[in-house]
């Protein structure tokens, strides 16, 4: 069964079948986040304005409660 899935992916491909990098389509090796900002970044132009940096929420104390707002829907 592997090979006629072998052949039959050989006469589809065509040449240069042999020639394709497998492990460059793995899925696995890639951080989405990574693609995000670089895909976020290439078209901003040199324009030395630095960016915003994102606010991180301030970690709880261990035992502190949460902040609560009565008034949020």
């Amino acid at each position: 069964m592997a090979n006629n899935a072998n052949t039959q992916l050989k006469e589809e491909l065509g040449e240069g079948y042999e020639d394709v990098d497998w492990r460059k389509l793995d899925p696995r090796q890639y951080d989405p986040r990574r693609i995000i900002r670089e895909a976020l970044l290439e078209d901003l132009p040199d324009s030395g304005v630095e960016l915003p940096r994102v606010k991180t929420t301030p970690r709880l104390a261990k035992g502190e409660d949460a902040p609560f707002d009565s008034e949020a829907t």
